[in-house]
């Protein structure tokens, strides 16, 4: 059996638990019993990329200047469309919601994954998703074509659910795993204080100004830092925010260099912190279970659902919610152990191996 996948989320993202995702299928593929290509000739994900496949190549590595997204993009789209229309495939699985590849399809099965339902939530409480509006449109599109959708956790399915007219028969769920590891091996932390760290993007509904002004009280009495680890350097408005808030010093921004910096972050942290309002899975989640982190998680989405027994949670609408839930875990070291040792156990349940089976079992039922 031979699976094609094309070029989007190689195309859009340099890092990222999407790309993640698919590279984590398309290296366990054995090349004898089952097979894989990836229709892409330009990309910059820290993945997959040259030193991966050599047949791919970077674009300006590092240079950026006006057209050159739109470039990559269209010559990545004029290599899927050719690998779509020659048909050489068993079955075609697109790694994001562009429906561009329907004109060119033979009638071949495809499958498509759905992440998440943070557009049809809450487009109305964000204005850049209510810009965005053509993905419902998309997605819309490609639950009708498609042969089979994966969602990603059973709140995911819910929602498909809720959102389109489809046939539950339709979705199947898979989860996701984690590529984390702890390499705790002897290496002091990066970061000396005590901290609380906040990992990737910090925009709209991951919830991130709420967050820290929630807890702002807590960081000044107890002397604790918030560490955000990648998500891009602080904006403007964020600079203004931490300053009302006299938490400058207090709240710092780090880069993800790689896994083992990573690794450090979460290793050494006080708690993580997902205050996310949603969350179709939430890699993080098990990122920090594998690193031994104590997890404080909203109960947004599909958040209680990866976490189980294994986090405190609290309401991401409520401050003082946040608030005291926080304060717990600070205070309690006790709790902060416990939550260590469940994490490592609820990690079991989770692997990029069972999610590879699982996806090749999705792929056979449409054959």
């Amino acid at each position: 059996m031979k699976i094609l996948y094309d070029h989007q989320i190689f195309t859009q993202q340099k890092y990222g638990g999407i790309s993640r995702y698919f590279f984590e299928l398309i290296k366990r593929f054995d090349g004898i019993n089952n097979s894989c290509e990836v229709a892409t000739l330009l990309t910059e994900n820290a993945y997959y990329n040259n030193k991966f496949d050599p047949k791919v190549k970077s674009f300006f590595s590092g240079t950026n200047f006006k057209g050159k997204s739109r470039i990559v993009n269209s010559v990545n789209k004029h290599c899927s469309k050719s690998k779509i229309s020659k048909g050489n495939y068993d079955v075609f699985h697109p790694t994001y919601y562009d429906k561009y590849f329907l004109e060119s399809s033979k009638e071949l099965p495809f499958v498509v994954t759905f992440y998440d339902m943070i557009h049809e939530k809450f487009s109305g409480q964000f204005e850049s998703l209510r810009r965005d509006g053509e993905i419902f449109e998309q997605k819309k599109k490609l639950l009708e074509k498609s042969s089979k959708v994966i969602a990603i956790s059973e709140t995911t399915k819910n929602d498909i659910m809720e959102f389109f007219d489809v046939d539950a028969a339709k979705i199947d769920v898979v989860y996701l795993g984690n590529s984390l590891q702890n390499f705790d091996v002897g290496n002091k932390p990066l970061i000396e204080e005590d901290y609380i760290l906040f990992v990737g993007n910090r925009s709209e509904y991951k919830n991130f100004n709420f967050f820290i002004t929630a807890i702002a009280e807590l960081l000044i009495e107890n002397n604790l830092k918030v560490v955000c680890a990648g998500g891009g350097d602080f904006t403007a408005e964020e600079i203004q925010h931490l300053r009302l808030l006299k938490l400058e010093d207090k709240v710092v921004f780090k880069k993800i260099i790689n896994d083992n910096v990573l690794s450090n972050y979460y290793i050494h942290a006080l708690f993580f912190c997902f205050p996310s309002l949603y969350e179709g899975f939430g890699i993080p989640v098990l990122e920090a279970f594998a690193c031994g982190c104590p997890i404080l998680l909203s109960n947004g989405g599909s958040l209680p659902e990866v976490g189980g027994d294994a986090a405190v949670y609290f309401d991401p609408n409520l401050a003082d919610s946040l608030k005291i839930a926080a304060s717990t875990l600070i205070k309690n070291e006790s709790l902060r152990n416990s939550l260590k040792i469940r994490g490592i156990k609820r990690l079991e349940l989770f692997s990029w191996n069972k999610t590879f089976k699982d996806h090749l079992s999705v792929y056979e039922s449409v054959v």
